[in-house]
């Protein structure tokens, strides 16, 4: 499911605490219990990965995505509960618009679609990085429903964006945000990427 929303980017309930900013530019501190630093080298970054979860890479050298599923995805790429990372450089290029301006239109659209309701949405700005928060639930008529958050975070410096969605089934959610949650909140980046 969300393996098709994730290209078409790359082609054109409860929250215990609010996310705060992620890290740029910091050595890897010890993991916390349960997890470990998965390195993200194509993008010089990392994520946390929850003990006994997979991790995938897939995508061209210039916007590679990254999963982190506590399923392995298999060949049909699916999963029910996971983040996926995907990496866009040169977003003006590709796109038209500056990686901060095209970020905040894809937000802005996000979680209104049909069966979708937004739940919490937030944005800032801190120097260059511009970030955009939004959890809705989806549920689509034929498909149980899930609480799906993404983060969307552009370097206006480097063109680049990120664009981080955590999901899961609606009734497994108050089970699998507390993982997400770190994994979102601990995110590695490169400020130079």
């Amino acid at each position: 499911m969300l393996r098709l929303s994730v290209r078409i980017l790359g082609c054109c309930l409860l929250l215990a605490r609010p996310v705060a900013a992620q890290k740029y530019n910091v050595p890897l501190a010890a993991a916390p219990t349960g997890f470990a630093w998965q390195p993200l080298p194509e993008s010089k970054a990392a994520l946390l990965l929850p003990e006994g979860w997979a991790y995938q890479a897939e995508g061209e050298k210039g916007s590679p995505t990254y999963y982190l599923t506590r399923e392995a995805t298999g060949e049909s790429g699916e999963y029910q509960t996971g983040l996926s990372l995907q990496v866009v450089r040169k977003v003006k290029t590709k796109t038209g618009r500056p990686a901060p301006e095209y970020a905040e239109l894809l937000m802005l659209r996000t979680g209104f679609g049909p069966g979708q309701q937004v739940l919490e949405k937030a944005a800032s700005v801190e120097g260059a990085w511009h970030k955009w928060t939004v959890r809705y639930r989806d549920a689509p008529p034929d498909a149980d429903a899930r609480i799906v958050y993404q983060l969307a975070l552009a370097n206006a410096k480097t063109d680049t964006l990120y664009l981080l969605t955590f999901e899961s089934p609606e009734k497994d959610w108050a089970a699998a945000w507390p993982l997400g949650e770190v994994m979102v909140h601990d995110l590695v980046l490169d400020a130079r990427q």
